[in-house]
């Protein structure tokens, strides 16, 4: 298998990773734990907390392949940011509805060994929010249907300029349960807080 990186724009992807990996070190002081748990090819399910808009930078910075991260189709609106989000490899969903063209697209990512990035919350959450939103079930019918495993990561802490960050990599994991298809939505809901629960356990266990 491949991670994913022979895909078009991989020089652009090469220089944007780095790019966006100095200025994050940069205006904010970054502390990473558990990076040996990164696996360096996939397929893989990175599933992490979401805080901020700059989490992903903060997380591509020290994970080796290429992440492809699912976005909601609102921010591809814009035809100069869809086509730099697609240049990417970031892939577009309608959190509304089954999107099969962006089931396709993971798929695809998965099949070549490569990494998909998922929020399963779907939207940046506070702290004081965490019991207030309904993880979404994306990252759990995948890792399912492809036995793909899920790498969770935790970001704790506030990206504010110079404040203090840390991004926990846990140790992969591999869901057990019955085929996606044959899971009620309950079931689906009940991994999947399951998931968002081993991150916020990594984030309980964190020092800032």
């Amino acid at each position: 298998m491949n991670d994913g990186s022979a895909m078009p724009y991989r020089r652009t992807r090469r220089f944007l990773g780095g790019l966006s990996d100095r200025l994050v070190r940069l205006l904010f002081c970054i502390r990473y734990t558990g990076l040996e748990h990164i696996p360096d090819r996939g397929p893989v399910i990175l599933v992490a907390n979401h805080t901020s808009m700059l989490d992903m930078f903060a997380i591509h910075g020290r994970v080796g392949p290429w992440i492809h991260w699912v976005a909601k189709k609102e921010l591809f609106r814009s035809r100069v940011l869809a086509r730099l989000l697609l240049r990417l490899g970031c892939i577009p969903v309608d959190r509304d509805k089954a999107d099969l063209a962006a089931a396709r697209g993971i798929m695809a990512v998965l099949r070549q060994g490569g990494i998909v990035g998922m929020f399963p919350q779907g939207t940046r959450v506070r702290p004081d929010q965490i019991d207030q939103v309904r993880p979404r079930s994306g990252a759990v019918h995948f890792a399912l249907r492809t036995g793909a495993p899920l790498l969770p990561v935790a970001i704790r802490g506030r990206f504010r300029l110079f404040s203090r960050v840390q991004v926990i990599f846990g140790q992969p994991f591999v869901l057990e349960g019955g085929p996606a298809p044959a899971l009620g939505n309950g079931e689906l809901h009940r991994l999947s807080l399951q998931v968002m629960q081993r991150i916020y356990d990594l984030a309980d266990g964190g020092q800032l």
